[in-house]
């Protein structure tokens, strides 16, 4: 029986797939409601996933900022209007119920992180906030800080662990299917509820900010489980990343930088381009418009000599960029970031344009959920990056730490709930021999593709056929791409069989979770002819809003896709009507 290749059975109340920011909240606030909690991770606890990568800020409104952690935060915000920020800069696609729960929320997570051992290290404006909300805490020591109260709460953690597939019925989910990569061993992962915290998929694309573990496997893995998938054509795109010198491609130090001082972006012929797309902010406007501005100008040839713009601050006085960096957050003070030191690069910063790119970095849509963090298939929840609601078709700066911890703590203790509640069920034995089946077949001889030659050929496909400048041809043909390789999947092989620490296992078993995803945003870019947010279509330039303010939903059933629109929840503030240019949010054309 190909079954008996589960090799071991672990069970326990609430499992957590996800150890950083979000899965380490969720895990926390499940166990606090007094059940098993087991949390699983596919690298190391807080040496693995998107939180490390945070340079960063975690928002709270103004005022509350003030009040209670003492900063130089502004009496004159509140709530309602940092919520308002999220909804007009999101594009208006965000889901006012969850937005105002994001925002009200917020002020008490920040607290407990600061009762727990936080250290809050500055506090910043950043672009699209109408006041300071950022208050500075680097995602490594987030992590760790999470990771110690993992520890002293005695919550069970599996690491270097992949999870494979969930199992589940027409009454919900059941577990899942595991690999434990230090072994090799297939592990059955049984539950009473789950909780999906594993981030986005930016490693679908070539250019990224995010490390290897962001491969879409928790997008993936839902949709298949029958899960509903919401607002996938909006990856975000940071733009300023470093594209020289090598050693730096999409390290993101450039653009904090450029949310620090006055920086000018310029195409090759010395412009500042952004004066034609948001006139009034330049660039200091929100990171979408940043991003397709940057792109569009390398589309037209306008680019630097990488491939790129050019980030400047050549117009600032010398004495005043070399005294800057004195004041910078404190992780990014003297121009050091992430183990390395700028000047090592840069020997003269600011006497030379550094050339940079938009590099994706966030994934604002994802797994549909309710305030409840609750999927459409009992038993399943999700919550943090890779969900959908909370940002629309944009995510403003600060916001994707605050995420992991309201939404976290939300997921855990709704997990909790279900869980006391529901039953530990037997799995069905078909569905786990088709997961197995799938892993046999990686060890399997093949003449097809390797699983790198794959990899390597859905970043292609990302990069040149979708990005953040899309147009109908171009999808049309991603989609030809998609389906092509679609039938090397199932021939792909890997050369390495040991089944110890087997990256190429880990590749395979990724590849078919990023071509679902790369499909789900091509399908959903090709639906909406419109741009917004963070997808700029140059077959349709403008922002309509009398047809396109709607989500769009995914969902997947006997390998068919299913699309609707569901209108926008506008419980709180009006939506626009007309259509406008884009990236000018406050114009309207009508008729």
């Amino acid at each position: 029986m190909m079954s008996l290749l589960i090799e071991e059975e672990l069970c326990c109340d609430v499992l957590v797939i996800g150890t950083e920011g979000t899965g380490a909240r969720a895990a926390l606030e499940a166990a606090e409601q007094g059940v098993d909690v087991l949390a699983v991770t596919k690298g190391f606890m807080a040496r693995s996933g998107a939180t490390l990568t945070a340079d960063g800020e975690i928002d709270v409104d103004s005022r509350s900022a003030r009040n209670l952690f003492g900063v130089d935060g502004s009496p004159d915000d509140c709530p309602e209007q940092f919520a308002k920020d999220m909804i007009v800069e999101g594009d208006y696609l965000g889901d006012q119920r969850l937005v105002a729960i994001h925002t009200e929320e917020a002020p008490a997570r920040v607290k407990e992180l600061v009762d727990w051992g936080a250290q809050l290290e500055g506090f910043i404006h950043a672009p699209g906030h109408t006041y300071p909300r950022g208050l500075w805490i680097p995602g490594l020591k987030l992590a760790r800080l999470l990771a110690r109260r993992m520890v002293k709460s005695g919550i069970s953690v599996l690491e270097n662990t992949m999870v494979l597939e969930l199992l589940h019925d027409s009454d919900g989910v059941m577990g899942a299917v595991g690999l434990h990569l230090p072994t090799g061993k297939m592990l059955l992962l049984r539950c009473r509820s789950l909780v999906m915290a594993t981030g986005g998929a930016m490693r679908v694309f070539p250019l990224t900010t995010a490390p290897e573990e962001l491969t879409g496997d928790g997008l993936a893995m839902a949709l298949r489980c029958g899960a509903a998938l919401q607002d996938m054509e909006f990856p975000m795109f940071l733009p300023y990343c470093f594209l020289t010198p090598p050693s730096l491609r999409g390290v993101i130090f450039s653009y904090d930088v450029s949310a620090l001082m006055e920086v000018h972006a310029l195409n090759r012929q010395g412009e500042r381009y952004m004066a034609r797309w948001d006139p009034e902010r330049m660039e200091r406007t929100t990171r979408d418009i940043n991003s397709v501005a940057a792109a569009m100008e390398i589309r037209a040839g306008r680019c630097s000599k990488a491939g790129g713009t050019y980030l400047s601050f050549k117009h600032l006085p010398r004495n005043l960029v070399n005294f800057s960096a004195e004041w910078f957050p404190r992780n990014l003070r003297s121009w050091r970031a992430a183990g390395f030191h700028l000047r090592s690069f840069f020997p003269d910063i600011g006497e030379e344009a550094w050339e940079v790119a938009p590099a994706c970095h966030f994934w604002n849509g994802g797994i549909r959920i309710d305030e409840d963090c609750a999927t459409n298939v009992p038993g399943l929840f999700a919550a943090g990056e890779g969900t959908a609601g909370i940002h629309g078709a944009n995510r403003l700066a600060g916001n994707a730490l605050t995420m992991t911890q309201v939404w976290g703590k939300r997921a855990g203790a709704s997990a909790a709930r279900f869980a006391k509640d529901g039953k530990l069920r037997k799995p069905p034995t078909t569905q786990i021999e088709k997961v197995v089946r799938k892993f046999v077949c990686l060890k399997s001889d093949s003449s097809g593709p390797t699983v790198t030659e794959v990899r390597l050929e859905i970043r292609r496909i990302a990069g040149d056929l979708v990005g953040i400048i899309r147009e109908e041809k171009n999808l049309q043909q991603a989609l030809k791409a998609i389906a092509d390789l679609r039938r090397d999947l199932a021939r792909q092989h890997v050369v390495n069989q040991d089944s110890r620490f087997n990256r190429e296992w880990v590749e395979g078993l990724q590849n078919e979770n990023s071509l679902d995803v790369l499909e789900a945003i091509v399908l959903a870019s090709i639906a909406r002819q419109e741009s917004r947010g963070a997808m700029y279509r140059v077959d349709y330039p403008a922002t309509d809003n009398d047809r396109w303010l709607c989500n769009l939903v995914l969902r997947r059933k006997d390998n068919q896709w299913e699309m609707q629109e569901a209108p926008v929840n506008s419980l709180y503030l009006s939506l626009p009507a007309g259509t406008r240019t884009y990236g000018r949010r406050g114009e309207s054309n009508h008729g």
